[in-house]
Parts: C-alpha cells; structure tokens; sequence
C-alpha cells in the first residue's frame, strides 16, 4: 500500500492535489479513514510553508498543535501560536484554517497550517504532528 503512495509522491504530484490524490487512494487500499499529513509547499527556505493533514484525526491534531478547546471558525485563518504538544513549547506563530469534511479539497476533515518557512519551525511542526522521516507523506498515529 505504501510503495503505490511513495510512487505517486516521486511523480512530481505536489500541494493540495497530492495531499487529496494520495488521502483518497490511502483511504481506498486500507479500507478504513486514516490520517495523513504532508508539507504541501516546496521544499527548502521559503517564506511561508503550508502544512495539511486530511482524515478524521486532522480536528484533534490541530487542537493539540493549538492548545485550545475549540476548533477555529470553518474556513477563517486565524492566527496562533502552534505549540509542541508534548512540551509546550512554541514553535511558530502562524494562520492555522480549519475544513471540516465534507466541505473541503478531499472531502474529509482537513487543516492546514501557514507557518515561517526556515527549515527548523518546518521540521518542529512536522516532528509535532506525528513520528517518521521528514520530507513526504505521513500518517497520524
């Protein structure tokens, strides 16, 4: 199952098409919802990178990342401070959105998170949101 979604992500697929092409393939060889997550920005130094994550676990992640206990407005940015979930301690400022499924690019829960785009806050965010190698895909545990 995995090999099929590395090869789709080495095609070249990048941003909210491949988050979308992959949640729907992954979702359609497990035979359950899982989550992923995926820098959907270029990679490298940037100003602002975009991380998205769609699946059922994408409310509960973002609310973790935000230390709060409500969701944001559907479809609003709103700004916050993103924080590691395990220590507290504040990784970035940045417009976190909110799109709750079915009303969003995959149809599934989805969130993203604009943050600064230097290497280190990119890698925090991604390292926050779930374990294994940085660069690709990634499923929530």
């Amino acid at each position: 199952m995995w090999a099929g979604l590395q090869a789709l992500l080495a095609s070249g697929a990048r941003g909210t098409h491949l988050v979308a092409r992959l949640s729907k393939q992954l979702c359609s060889q497990a035979g359950s919802r899982v989550t992923i997550f995926a820098l959907s920005s270029g990679h490298g130094k940037c100003g602002v990178a975009v991380i998205r994550t769609s699946g059922p676990a994408s409310g509960p992640a973002l609310l973790r990342l935000m230390a709060r206990l409500e969701l944001p407005r559907p479809r609003t940015a709103t700004l916050s401070l993103i924080l590691d979930p395990d220590s507290s301690e504040p990784l970035d400022r940045g417009l976190v959105l909110w799109f709750p499924g079915p009303h969003s690019f995959t149809g599934e829960d989805c969130a993203e998170l604009h943050v600064h785009g230097g290497p280190a806050v990119v890698s925090g965010v991604l390292q926050a949101l779930g374990p294994g190698p940085r660069g690709g895909l990634h499923r929530l545990q």
